[in-house]
């Protein structure tokens, strides 16, 4: 293999290495767990998130629910934080009407990114 080819492979590995260390430290609180539970006539969902990052971090997650159909029916935000680094915090929705809500899923929005979006 030539120098040229070699330094490109090698440059190519090296960029995708810090790429892939880049994306693991973007999202620095996770979802350790979710579920949906039922107590009596109502349905809601709770979980547990972890700070996997060295700040404080505060945020929004945001509950979306869905019917049996896969259709949205709404959403609730909730306000986390601060979640001091390396912290676990339980979560808990709103309750909602036990016949509609089937599904859900979970977005952490940390905010606006500097672009605006």
């Amino acid at each position: 293999m030539r120098k040229g080819t070699l330094f490109i492979v090698l440059g190519a590995g090296a960029f995708a290495a810090m790429v892939f260390v880049l994306l693991l430290r973007a999202q620095p609180v996770k979802v350790i767990d979710s579920r949906l539970e039922r107590a009596g006539a109502s349905v809601f969902v709770a979980g547990d998130l972890r700070n996997t990052g060295a700040r404080p971090a505060t945020l929004y997650l945001e509950i979306h629910y869905y019917d049996r159909a896969g259709r949205p029916l709404g959403e609730d935000k909730l306000e986390v934080g601060p979640l001091r680094a390396g912290a676990q915090a339980r979560f808990r929705g709103p309750a909602h009407a036990l016949g509609s809500v089937a599904d859900f899923s979970l977005y952490l929005n940390q905010g606006r990114n500097p672009y605006g979006n």
